[in-house]
C-alpha cells in the first residue's frame, strides 16, 4: 500500500493512518494474503505444477493486482497449453 485509501496520505508502515486515523489492518491483511499466494505460485511454477500455479495466481490477483502474479498466471497458462499440445501430438503419432 502506498497511500491511505481514505485520505490519500502516504503510507508510513503503520496500521493506523497518521492523517485521518483509519484502521488499515484489514487492507494490510489482504496484501499479506495476496503476497502469500504469489509465493505459493512461484513455488508451484518451480515444481511444474501449472494448473495449481495458475489457481494460486488467480487467488492472488483476486485480492490485489500485481505484475508478478499476472506474469506468473500467463506463464503457467502458456506452459499448460504447451504441455497439452505435446500430449496431443504424441497421441497423433
Amino acid at each position: 500500500m502506498e497511500r491511505c485509501p481514505v485520505c490519500r496520505a502516504r503510507f508510513r508502515d503503520e496500521a493506523i493512518c497518521h492523517r485521518c486515523g483509519v484502521d488499515l489492518n484489514p487492507l494490510l491483511a489482504i496484501e499479506a494474503e495476496a503476497a502469500a499466494w504469489e509465493r505459493e505460485a512461484v513455488t508451484l511454477l518451480a515444481a511444474g505444477a501449472w494448473i495449481e500455479a495458475r489457481r494460486a495466481t488467480e487467488r492472488a490477483l483476486a485480492l490485489r493486482h500485481s505484475p508478478l502474479a499476472a506474469a506468473a498466471r500467463d506463464f503457467a497458462g502458456r506452459e499448460l497449453v504447451a504441455e497439452e499440445r505435446q500430449r496431443f501430438e504424441r497421441l497423433l503419432q
